[in-house]
């Protein structure tokens, strides 16, 4: 059990530091970012098991050859106040603080994404009590020729070129909200792309990845994972909306659109309570501009495969050894 938890502190180490940092600039998640997204996850939660899991693996060492048996041994002692047999046991307080830190970890991880849900979602209804009373529905009033998909788009009265989605409960209750200054400076094939970008951000629940990323950073925001994570994710993500939009538009409406397109904003709460992140990174011109080959089927397999094995390794060590 003791090589366990140390094999699980080593896979935390190379998780929080070395990996991130590679990762955040690797070439790939520019040639295929759903692959770089899927490898992301992976890593936040296996990074998570390791580290919870390290200490509590420790911990739990002098009470059984298995996680499971030592969970089951330690709750007949403390439900039977066995606590004579743990010096019997060799249990030492490095052992007691160990299980105390990951039991404190893993309730910490909780607690903070229940606070960040709870924070972003109080922020998305009085946002989208705002845009109720301060916007109006887009439609097409003959007066220009407007793209088709104007479902759910709403239009507030400000100068500022604005675009971004705001997340509900179900697709059906998003809304896309666009300024006035965006209707005026775009054609309505820009509008176009514009609409289908930020609808891609509300078709693929991009909101449920950036709130999990920005509660992993707020929970560990001292780990370079953390914040390497939630760059990456507001990255990809972006890069995600875009593919989704030139799948119906050119590439150079959509450049046009971004490069008129005000950017959403360093501020993490605007960004979780819209759904907006509008990171406009080099890498992510870079690849409209001169789109990359994208990841060929042997290579997206192996990063694939590597990410199930990042979740299978911890898991499998906890549960079965």
């Amino acid at each position: 059990m003791e090589t366990l938890a140390f094999l699980l502190a080593a896979l935390a180490v190379v998780l929080a530091i070395p990996v991130p940092k590679w990762l955040h600039t690797a070439r790939f998640r520019v040639r295929s970012p759903w692959v770089a997204m899927v490898l992301w996850q992976a890593i936040a939660l296996a990074g998570g098991l390791a580290i919870i899991g390290a200490p509590i693996v420790y911990g739990l060492s002098p009470f059984g050859n298995s996680l499971p048996s030592a969970f089951v041994t330690l709750a007949e002692a403390v439900r039977y106040e066995d606590y004579a047999g743990l010096e019997e046991r060799d249990v030492h307080p490095s052992h007691i603080f160990a299980l105390c830190l990951g039991a404190l970890l893993a309730a910490h991880l909780l607690l903070t994404l229940a606070r960040t849900f709870y924070r972003v979602r109080s922020a998305r209804r009085r946002h989208r009590e705002m845009v109720n009373l301060l916007s109006t529905p887009l439609t097409d009033d003959g007066t220009q020729a407007l793209p088709d998909r104007l479902t759910d788009t709403h239009v507030i009265e400000h100068e500022a070129p604005l675009a971004y989605c705001l997340p509900g409960r179900t697709n059906a209750g998003a809304l896309t909200v666009l300024s006035r200054g965006l209707l005026d400076q775009l054609s309505p094939e820009e509008l176009g792309a514009v609409i289908a970008h930020e609808k891609t951000h509300l078709r693929q629940r991009h909101h449920f990845l950036t709130l999990a990323f920005e509660a992993w950073y707020r929970a560990l925001p001292w780990l370079p994972t953390t914040r390497y994570g939630r760059e990456a994710v507001l990255e990809l993500t972006e890069m995600l909306a875009d593919d989704g939009a030139l799948g119906e538009h050119s590439r150079t409406d959509l450049l046009r659109s971004i490069a008129t397109t005000t950017p959403g904003g360093e501020d993490p709460e605007q960004q979780l309570s819209t759904g907006q992140g509008g990171i406009i990174t080099g890498a992510r011109l870079q690849r409209l501009i001169a789109p990359p080959e994208p990841l060929g089927p042997v290579a997206r397999a192996a990063v694939l495969g590597l990410s199930a094995a990042l979740l299978a390794v911890p898991t499998g060590l906890l549960l079965f050894s």
